[in-house]
């Protein structure tokens, strides 16, 4: 029922920017490995990495290059913070379509960095990658992105059927995490790196024009009097993102409100942890791969993922939300035990099936918090999610690429770990949510319901009352003769055409049989 009404709105912005995000991420965390290999050592080193003479410079390759990729997301994470809560509240004050312009403008730029940096292999330093960040962190990043489109569609969408939506909203996230690497793979091995990233540049460029010419503006009820250029770069903007998180609500909303916050703050550190991590982890022994199988085993993760949420979730849409997440919880700690055990290709690429499930969680918390704040404040808790999802990112690199480092060589998978056993917690919490979640959502569909019956009985009473001020005019004596005398024309036009059509027929009907005589 929900998707017989869907209405396609900002799907495309978020799949083209994640798009261009995903064919990034393995190129960039490739570009970071190999500078820095060319860095430190010879050409010739870095072509015979793997060989047992080289075994300490792997080490130095691998050390330093979780090192980087740390400090390209904390100067990403640290920027998105801030950009991130003004986007919020300025999409709440002054319509939803110039904050999502921004994340894309900021990926136009940064884009231009990597390419200097594809071109200049050994001549530009590893250190302007942190540059790049700090540019497409100013534009909000892809936190802000999620933020935009979510605000948007949340607005726009019924309170019954906003988890089906939502739930193709964030479907896009995976079609362009599979899409995503499988393109930039095979660019990068066809045409090199520079082309890669010129093709990112583009597809930034193509979510600006879309916006501008698709996007349709939703401007608040009450819009204000001052513009955004006066009271926009105000801070007031970060007390409100706070504020309606902690602000004070009926059938203990605040209080579920917060411990899906922090379940969902859980579920995105391991996430960001495993996805910082996964490309170190699988170019290590014993597992040794490419460039290109890697990006095989993103796209197949991430292609499963938006499946499970574009064509699964809204077959089981009418299951509780909470046991939709246990489910998804389950698949994703499944499979993160099964990829820090994993000692070949098929073990690794299994831990991606079995985690199927694993885009739910996330996808059906933003649903289920979006259901308990009113409509003009989706944009500030959309915005204090990304403040969280960027802070769980910033966290999750320092913790995971210091992790992994230290123990990769006594138990190499032992960051996943970590990461299945803190979804554990999540499941426990959510379990405890199940109940309260549903006696909100049965009360919430029964003031929708009687709001719906007041409204029709307002619009019979008004017509009523229209009825009974203006009420229809009693016609003249002069009109009345007027009406019979019409009336009588039309009865006589009409048995007249009768007449002439039942002769016709006789007259036919003779004829007929005066020539088979």
């Amino acid at each position: 029922m929900a998707l017989q009404c869907y209405k396609m709105t900002v799907e495309p912005v978020l799949f083209l920017y994640m798009l261009g995000m995903f064919m990034l991420l393995p190129a960039l965390q490739d570009l970071i490995y190999n500078k820095v290999c060319l860095e430190t050592f010879s050409k010739d080193v870095c072509d015979n990495l793997y060989s047992s003479k080289n075994s300490e410079a792997l080490d130095v390759v691998q050390n330093n290059s979780s090192h980087w990729v740390l400090g390209s997301t904390l100067a990403l994470a640290l920027t998105s913070i801030i950009t991130a809560q003004f986007l919020g509240s300025w999409s709440d004050t002054y319509g939803r379509k110039i904050p999502m312009l921004l994340p894309p403008l900021g990926g136009v730029f940064a884009s231009f960095v990597y390419i200097v940096l594809s071109v200049e292999m050994t001549e530009a330093p590893v250190s302007l990658i942190l540059l790049a960040s700090v540019i497409s962190g100013l534009g909000g990043g892809f936190t802000s992105c999620i933020m935009t489109c979510m605000s948007y569609v949340a607005q726009v969408s019924d309170t019954q059927a906003r988890t089906v939506h939502v739930g193709i909203l964030e479907s896009m996230i995976y079609v362009g995490g599979t899409l995503g690497p499988l393109l930039g793979g095979w660019m990068q091995q066809t045409w090199g790196r520079s082309t890669t990233f010129t093709v990112i540049m583009a597809v930034h460029a193509t979510i600006i024009v879309y916006i501008v010419m698709f996007v349709r503006n939703i401007l608040p009820r009450h819009p204000p009097e001052a513009s955004w250029v006066k009271s926009g770069c105000s801070f007031h903007h970060l007390r409100r993102s706070v504020a309606t998180v902690l602000k004070q609500r009926q059938e203990k909303r605040r209080t579920c409100l917060l411990w899906l916050l922090a379940a969902a703050s859980l579920v995105m550190f391991c996430t960001a942890g495993e996805i910082d991590i996964s490309y170190l982890y699988v170019k290590d022994k014993p597992i040794k791969w490419p460039f290109v199988k890697y990006t095989w085993y993103f796209s197949l993760k991430y292609g499963l993922g938006a499946l499970a949420l574009a064509v699964v979730l809204p077959l089981c849409a009418r299951g509780p939300d909470m046991l939709l997440v246990v489910a998804g919880l389950i698949s994703k700690i499944v499979g993160l035990i099964i990829l820090a055990l994993a000692w070949n290709d098929a073990t690794v690429f299994s831990s991606a099936a079995v985690a199927i499930l694993s885009s739910w969680p996330v996808s059906i918390m933003r649903s289920a918090m979006s259901k308990l704040v009113e409509p003009n404040e989706q944009g500030k808790l959309f915005a204090f999610v990304a403040l969280l999802e960027n802070s769980c990112t910033l966290l999750a690199s320092g913790v995971f690429n210091s992790l992994y480092p230290a123990t990769r060589h006594f138990l190499h998978g032992f960051s996943f770990l970590m990461a299945a056993v803190l979804l554990l917690i999540v499941v426990l919490i959510v379990s405890v949510l199940h109940n309260s979640l549903l006696r909100i959502n049965t009360i919430e569909f029964e003031e929708l319901s009687e709001e719906r019956v007041r409204g029709v009985e307002e619009d019979e009473e008004e017509g009523e009352i229209q009825r009974a001020t203006h009420p229809e005019p009693i016609p003249t004596q002069e009109e009345e003769e007027e009406a019979v005398l019409t009336e009588g024309t039309v009865e006589q036009g009409v048995d007249g055409i009768r007449e002439q059509s039942f002769e016709g027929k006789c007259l036919g009907f003779v004829e007929t049989n005066n020539g088979r005589m």
